[in-house]
This record gives structure tokens, C-alpha cells and sequence, in this order.
């Protein structure tokens, strides 16, 4: 049984059960006096301070037989967040050698999930915008840092900075959409976004939505993937820092959008390239957006030997 249906088991606030008997630490889930859903440590060693998030109530309070720390849910809409939350405990701190090291290891764990843990304003990101993103963390995590590794790649997204590429690293520079399967045209928002005096890429991925149920690529699934494949807590936060600075915070709402990509194609923005840049309109024009057609690109598709 995972850990989202061992919580429908408890309708009576107050009540709380060991999660696995077999486990080194004495951890309980189930509802506090509010009824909050609620992962708790009974432990003896000293604690620390810990304090909690807009979203996540953290209490300790001392027993004659032992301590306890409690993580309580504020807000339903993040259930699925703190279903990962209570499996990420659970799973590591399984192979612990020492009961007394627990508590540590699980205050350190919150610290790294807890800039997750902040209370949504409700104001959710559009499809394409979902779309965008997924597309350029893919791009972050998948082509960037196979080519580069994981931190340059996370140091070269500029996410919603001061600049008007997705990406840039030492000469080269990438911008990244994503568009429906079976579009033959992709938007450019701006006269800059492809304008530079260096050659660049353009890369865009193409995906279909699918039903909530299908196993594909969600916005609030990714972005906890890609958390973990960082080493640092100070690269966890930077990431999760530009994330929000394109509007995201965590919502179950995020899950009703999952797509399947079909593909990842790159393209040479060089000499030749079908773009609008500033010196090439009208001083009159400031502004601009457009749509380029792929079939038309299709001579600056970089192959995989490329």
C-alpha cells in the first residue's frame, strides 16, 4: 500500500500509526488534533529548532518516553506534494545504521524540501506556459547536462532574468520552446529572442497532452526529479528559485496537465536563419512576435553527428 492510501485509512484526528515495522526509526503517519495530514518522529536524543513554512506546520513537544517531531499539512492542495514528501523520509532514512541518527537526517531532509512547502497564491500558469517549462527543464536536465554537467547547466539558465536567451554558456546560447505534436509552426515572442552577433540554437520540443491517468511528464513531477539530481542544497535552491520566478509554486492543480513528448529537434540559428531582429526593421518598430514555419527550417536541423 503507498503512502497517498494509507492516508485515506484515517478519518479521526489524533490518530497515527507506525508507517513500516520493519523500519530502523519510529516514524508515524496519520491526522493531527486538527486534522491535518501528519508525518511525525518519536526519537530520544536532543533537538533543535525547526520552523516551519506558509505551508507546513513543524511541532515538537517532549513525552516521558520520548521526543517528537511533527510535520502537519496546512493546505489539501499540496497533498500530493507531501505524499513525496513522507516517501522521500521514509525511503532515506531506511538504510540508517543507528536509530539516533534520525533526527538528524530528517530535519536535514525538511530543509531541503521546505522552500516547496509555500502556500500557492492560486494564480496558476497557462498550457503553453506549462508547456515552456517542462520543455526547458527537459533541455536542462537532459541535453545541457549530459553535455556540460548539471551545474553548469543550472548556472547557464537564465530562467526569467535580465536576458532574452534561455540559455548561454561561454559562446553559444540556446532558446527553447515547446509547441503541440503535429504544429508546423512555432511563436518567437520577441525581436530579440533569436537575434545575436554568435551563432545559436534554437530547440523545440514537440508534445501531446494526455489524460491525468497516462504516465508521461507532468509540471509538479519533473521539477521534484529534477531537485534531486542536484548534490547541493545551495543548487536545490537556486533551481528552485528560478522555477518560481516563472510563476511556479507547487500545486496539485500542475497534475491534470500531462503530456508525452515526441521529440527534441535542434536547429542552427546562424547566417541565413529565417529571424526578425532589431536592425532589420523599422526604428519605428519596437515590439514584435512571430511565427516561424518548421517545414520551412528544415536545412538548419542539426543532426545527432552534428
Amino acid at each position: 500500500m503507498d503512502i497517498r492510501e494509507q492516508f485515506t485509512e484515517f478519518t479521526r484526528p489524533g490518530y497515527f500509526s507506525r508507517v513500516d515495522s520493519t523500519h530502523i526509526l519510529d516514524l508515524h503517519i496519520g491526522l493531527d488534533e486538527k486534522g491535518r495530514k501528519a508525518i511525525e518522529l518519536r526519537f530520544n536524543c536532543d533537538p533543535v529548532k525547526v520552523t516551519g513554512t506558509s505551508a507546513i506546520d513543524v511541532s515538537q513537544y517532549k513525552k516521558k518516553e520520548y521526543n517528537t517531531i511533527r510535520f502537519s499539512l496546512k493546505d489539501d492542495d499540496m497533498s500530493g506534494l507531501f505524499y513525496k514528501f513522507c516517501d522521500d523520509i521514509i525511503e532515506q532514512t531506511a538504510d540508517l545504521k543507528k536509530e539516533k541518527d534520525g533526527y538528524k537526517a530528517i530535519t536535514n531532509r525538511f530543509f531541503q524540501w521546505k522552500k516547496m512547502f509555500v502556500l500557492s497564491k492560486n494564480t496558476f500558469l497557462t498550457e503553453p506556459e506549462i508547456m515552456g517549462l517542462i520543455g526547458e527543464i527537459l533541455f536542462l536536465r537532459g541535453y545541457l547536462a549530459d553535455k556540460y554537467g548539471i551545474s553548469v547547466a543550472l548556472k547557464s539558465w537564465s530562467g526569467q532574468e535580465l536576458t532574452h536567451k534561455d540559455f548561454s554558456y561561454k559562446d553559444i546560447w540556446y532558446e527553447v520552446k515547446a509547441i503541440s505534436r503535429g504544429k508546423n509552426e512555432v511563436r518567437i515572442s520577441s525581436l530579440e529572442q533569436l537575434d545575436s552577433e554568435t551563432d545559436g540554437e534554437l530547440v523545440i520540443f514537440s508534445m501531446e497532452k494526455m489524460s491525468p491517468a497516462y504516465n508521461g511528464v507532468s509540471l509538479n513531477k519533473i521539477i521534484i526529479e529534477t531537485v534531486k539530481l542536484f548534490s547541493s542544497s545551495e543548487e536545490k535552491d537556486a533551481f528552485l528559485s528560478k522555477v518560481a520566478l516563472q510563476g511556479y509554486e507547487y500545486n496539485d492543480y500542475y497534475d491534470n496537465f500531462v503530456f508525452e513528448i515526441s521529440n527534441m529537434v535542434r536547429y542552427k540559428v546562424t547566417d541565413g536563419f529565417p529571424r526578425l531582429v532589431a536592425n532589420d526593421v523599422p526604428v519605428a518598430i519596437v515590439k514584435a512576435n512571430y511565427d516561424i514555419s518548421l517545414s520551412e527550417i528544415m536545412p538548419y536541423i542539426i543532426r545527432e553527428e552534428d
